[in-house]
């Protein structure tokens, strides 16, 4: 019976084309998975950055707290991401990572990456394309929050993780699961509870969603796009022309 192809090797497999070796190198990061619960923390901030983690199931979160106490939530993985990787070059790590939900991660030590880079460049690419990802992905959204309004902020994230999702194939439809709490939405979006919930309701309201706990469907994507100013074409795995050649 043929083995299941990871979510991570999935993820990568976006970016590069991966041969068998890779592959293995892929099972190597993963030959470690431990059931974590929603709520359990990977890092905080200031943390040396020693280990890193692929996530297989469930859904995390990274949040930078202020002086002031604060928080704006940064980052929202999903399942196939590699969480840390962008820190993995600097002193500390400038957020704080910890489970939207119950999952599996797989953790595996920083170090590492020297002799994963040594035996795969093209690995490397592909995790250096996964990361760029990542961070394109948060440089929308805060384009976003700056410079729209309250439902166009909701309706652009809303739309962002449809398609994060619909990539990895965990979204049914135009329906998926959206585990954030309104407070945690708020934190993300610049906004407060209140107003994250009458945004909800308008958007509601006008036919565009349908949210019951955590169940969120579009229900028109074209017009939801519209109002959103959302860019599919940014969410796209394409790559740069000029180094194309090397993740074939």
């Amino acid at each position: 019976m043929q083995e299941p192809v990871s979510c991570v090797t999935k993820n990568l497999g976006h970016h590069v084309n991966l041969r068998d070796s890779d592959i293995a190198l892929l099972k190597d990061l993963e030959k470690d998975p431990r059931q974590v619960e929603k709520g359990t923390v990977l890092w905080e901030a200031q943390d040396t950055p020693t280990q890193l983690y692929t996530l297989r199931s469930g859904w995390a979160y990274a949040f930078h707290c202020s002086e002031n106490g604060a928080q704006q939530v940064i980052d929202i993985f999903l399942p196939g991401d590699v969480m840390g990787l962008r820190d993995a070059t600097s002193v500390t790590h400038y957020t704080t990572a910890t489970m939207l939900t119950d999952g599996v991660i797989c953790p595996f030590p920083t170090v590492r990456l020297e002799d994963l880079f040594t035996k795969s460049p093209r690995l490397a690419l592909g995790l250096h394309a996964s990361a760029a990802r990542q961070q394109g992905v948060i440089t929308e959204r805060l384009v976003n929050v700056l410079s729209n309004d309250a439902c166009s902020r909701l309706g652009h994230f809303a739309l962002e993780i449809y398609y994060r999702l619909t990539r990895i194939g965990e979204a049914t439809g135009n329906a998926f699961m959206m585990p954030l709490t309104q407070r945690q939405l708020a934190m993300l979006l610049g906004m407060s509870e209140v107003h994250v919930s009458r945004t909800m309701s308008e958007l509601a309201d006008r036919g565009l969603i349908t949210r019951q706990r955590q169940s969120f469907l579009i229900n028109d994507l074209e017009t939801l796009s519209k109002i959103s100013d959302f860019r599919p074409e940014k969410f796209t795995d394409r790559i740069n022309p000029c180094l194309s050649h090397l993740f074939q």
